[in-house]
Formats: C-alpha cells, sequence, structure tokens
C-alpha cells in the first residue's frame, strides 16, 4: 500500500513538471518578471519569428517583444526597439543616447555595425522594444505557442499571479 501511494505520488509530481515545463523554459528565456507582466498584460506581449521580416540586426530565432502602448513602457540606453521610419519600413536598432528637451524625447540609436546612425527616432514612432531574442528550436516554439496560447487564451494568471 505504502509503494503505491509513493508511486502515485510520483506519477503526480512527473505529470506536473511535464505540464510546467513549457512554462519554466518561457520564464528562463524573458525573465519572472516580463512572465508574470504578460498575464496582467497579454494585449502588450507579442513574439514573431525575426525570419519574417527583413531584419539587418537579428538574424535567427523567435523577438519577444513588449509594445509602446504597455503601462509601464520605458526605453532606456542600451535597449533594442522596433520603430517605424519616416519612409515607412520598420527597423530595429539599439538606443545609445536619449535626448529629452520639455516634453519631447528625441533617441538616437547605433546601426547593426556599432555605427551612430545620425537618424533620430520620436516616440510616435515606436512600436515597442526587445525583450528577448530567443533560439529557433522545436522547444523554444512549442513552450512560446504554449505561452501564448495560456496567456490570451487561459485564466492562467490566476496560476502565476495573487
Amino acid at each position: 500500500m505504502k509503494k503505491k501511494i509513493i508511486k502515485d505520488v510520483m506519477k503526480i509530481c512527473t505529470f506536473i513538471a511535464l505540464v510546467n515545463l513549457p512554462f519554466i523554459t518561457v520564464t528562463q528565456l524573458i525573465g519572472i518578471d516580463t512572465f508574470l507582466d504578460s498575464f496582467n498584460n497579454p494585449d502588450f506581449y507579442q513574439y514573431f519569428k525575426s525570419s519574417t521580416l527583413n531584419l539587418e540586426t537579428i538574424n535567427t530565432g523567435y523577438i519577444v517583444l513588449q509594445k509602446s502602448s504597455h503601462p509601464d513602457f520605458s526605453i532606456n540606453p542600451g535597449d533594442t526597439i522596433f520603430y517605424l521610419k519616416d519612409e515607412g519600413g520598420l527597423m530595429c536598432r539599439e538606443i545609445y543616447h536619449i535626448n529629452k528637451h520639455d516634453s519631447i524625447r528625441k533617441y538616437y540609436t547605433i546601426n547593426f555595425d556599432d555605427e551612430i546612425n545620425d537618424e533620430t527616432i520620436c516616440e510616435y514612432q515606436i512600436i515597442g522594444k526587445v525583450v528577448s531574442v530567443i533560439e529557433n528550436n522545436v522547444w523554444n516554439k512549442i513552450s512560446l505557442k504554449i505561452w501564448d496560447a495560456s496567456m490570451t487564451n487561459l485564466n492562467a494568471a490566476a496560476l502565476f499571479t495573487n
């Protein structure tokens, strides 16, 4: 009888571990704060495969983006942002300097080859900032899909937040 109980407990623990492995993986890839925040603010996070865009800076994998409409959105030097160019087109660059004059912020970026870019970016052009760039492999793809589905379709916030 005691062996059966131990065996049943082990099965339950194994099941719980396997069910949570994708969430553990995503937590390691994007960070615990972003993971928990994604359940409170699911509309402000998006992931996509970088090869679907023609980017100079990020060639492979998945990109997790925090949208600029997020209530706690902020940009600091060193952050990588997605923005729309004045002529059209999507760009991805790293911020190296922020100039704030009155209530207007202008962002200065570094090109993919670490050269300072002459173009200044205004806040209205910014789509979001890169939270994480994730390697393209089967397990990461499955984990991201489960995270996205649970974030948008389930009440998983009750499981991961107070």
